[in-house]
């Protein structure tokens, strides 16, 4: 069974353990359970919850032809917990998306039907990377990461005479975090940034279309970049951010009346700004 299926209900299970286990267990248990292999370094447990206004911008294209665009404004939010023993992280997250963006352009199975119209999304994604800091000079730190997660995803324009499309997508990420103390007009605060690329590594768009059934595409995934820049004051973080996602062609499947479908080119770009809050 794809996980799209089940989407839904892991997303909110996943946001309501990762909640649970933030409020409800304190770090010296975490500490403790934690240190049971023997080792007695320290472990740091640190939590964040964050909200992005975001505005998307999708396109599909025919080479580079663009045959279909979706832009608009998405809400996410979104809690992530960090583990820290002797220098080496562990950070699993979860966060969900909302939006409500506008369509316009061609479908892939009917190339010559232009639509205008709006398309509803909702999404999750689920993911933990581990990293090793390194400190430097002025107490400013690197940290290099790794990272797996589950990206799914729901565009509905059935609503509007198109088709409702279910993403999911699992990842591998890679990249680096920096911090560093900064000075203005003599209040310090500290800088922070984050730099990466995304990998799809198995994608499945389930696309169910009014009379036709249900097909099952399979985009080939493309590195995607991702960055963010901010501060932190006190316990409070403020940035922007760029996240994106590329899909290459999907080879085409027949419809039940022979009719060819695929999922064309696909670029999403995603800009944002940020506020989350550590505790």
């Amino acid at each position: 069974m794809r996980l799209n299926k089940l989407g839904l209900w892991i997303g909110v299970a996943a946001v309501s353990v990762l909640c649970a286990t933030g409020s409800s267990m304190p770090a010296s248990a975490e500490e403790d359970f934690l240190s049971q292999s023997g080792n007695d370094s320290p472990v740091s447990v640190s939590n964040q919850a964050w909200g992005r206004l975001e505005y998307f911008n999708w396109r599909e294209y025919d080479g580079k032809l663009s045959r279909a665009k979706e832009s608009g404004p998405r809400l996410s939010v979104g809690v992530a917990r960090s583990y820290n023993r002797d220098d080496i992280t562990f950070t699993p997250r979860v966060g969900a998306m909302v939006g409500y963006v506008g369509n316009e352009g061609t479908l892939g199975y009917a190339p010559n039907r232009y639509i205008d119209t709006y398309a509803k999304y909702l999404g999750f994604d689920v993911g933990a990377d581990v990293g090793v800091v390194y400190h430097l000079q002025g107490e400013s730190t690197v940290e290099p990461f790794l990272g797996l997660g589950w990206n799914w995803w729901r565009r509905d324009i059935a609503s509007w005479g198109g088709p409702r499309e279910t993403w999911d997508t699992i990842y591998a990420r890679g990249g680096a975090r920096a911090s560093a103390n900064l000075v203005a007009g003599q209040k310090p605060f500290r800088g922070y940034g984050e730099l990466g690329l995304r990998m799809p590594l198995s994608t499945q768009d389930s696309v169910k279309l009014a009379g036709q059934g249900k097909v099952n595409l399979k985009p080939r995934g493309a590195l995607s970049a991702f960055a963010e820049a901010g501060v932190v004051i006190d316990r409070w973080r403020f940035g922007v951010s760029y996240d994106s996602w590329r899909f290459m062609n999907s080879d085409p499947v027949a419809l039940p009346d022979a009719t060819p479908v695929a999922q064309r080119k696909s670029a999403a770009d995603i800009y944002s700004l940020n506020a989350g809050y550590s505790f």
